[in-house]
């Protein structure tokens, strides 16, 4: 009887194992054929750009021959494939797909500036910053980033006012400073709006810094000694 109990239990207790929810998938497309759709269509047109056979959106693969294509002198122009293809991508509203482009922001970014003195148009470039400066908009929903900073006038656990304690009925104004005023929607690149566009387009990428490659945070100290 006891042997039968116990494997009774046993068998009872492999079948909860089985049957208990898995962990969900951190990859988004893999649940959304949708976006699975997209995601093959988008790596399809690559290929024909890269003139090479993609498998797969890893960007370990797509960073170096993406990297070398950006690098040639006519990588910024309007009529340009691959700032075609990233623009559309972005445009694509799958995260997947959206994050892979992102990962190329700091080169787009230093090539995009360090190109300006020679004055040849950048449209390609600057379609794409343009897009990643639409989406900022829209996450931020019209509102500016702002911090709330500590008032030292009011004792905390950390330390003790010199000036005396505020009543109980008094209410404690919050000290809020702008980080990031409310963005205003262009359709073009200006002088005057350049460095506005491409601050916000890093902080969107700073924003998804976890989630960069190695090669991606290399170009952005890159970029930043220029």
């Amino acid at each position: 009887m006891t042997s039968s109990s116990s494997s009774s239990s046993s068998s009872s207790s492999s079948e909860e194992e089985e049957t208990s929810p898995t962990t969900a998938p951190a990859n988004t497309a893999a649940t959304n054929p949708a976006h699975q759709d997209k995601i093959k269509s988008a790596i399809q047109s690559l290929s024909s750009i890269l003139s090479s056979t993609l498998s797969s959106h890893d960007p370990s693969a797509l960073y170096p021959p993406i990297s070398a294509l950006l690098h040639r002198s006519n990588s910024g122009t309007g009529d340009n494939n691959l700032c075609r293809w990233l623009y559309d991508t972005f445009q694509s509203s799958v995260p997947d797909l959206q994050l892979l482009v992102l990962h190329f922001l700091p080169l787009i970014t230093g090539l995009y500036l360090s190109r300006i003195h020679n004055r040849k148009p950048q449209a390609g470039f600057e379609a794409v910053l343009l897009a990643f400066y639409a989406h900022e908009i829209t996450l931020r929903a019209g509102q500016p980033v702002t911090a709330t900073l500590p008032d030292l006038s009011h004792p905390s656990l950390y330390h003790e006012s010199k000036t005396p304690p505020p009543s109980k009925n008094s209410t404690t104004d919050l000290n809020i400073a702008v980080v990031s005023p409310t963005l205003e929607p262009h359709g073009t690149v200006r002088s005057t709006r350049r460095a506005r566009i491409v601050g916000v387009a890093l902080e969107l990428f700073y924003s998804k810094i976890s989630s960069m490659p190695t090669e991606s945070k290399v170009d952005f100290c890159e970029f930043c000694k220029i």
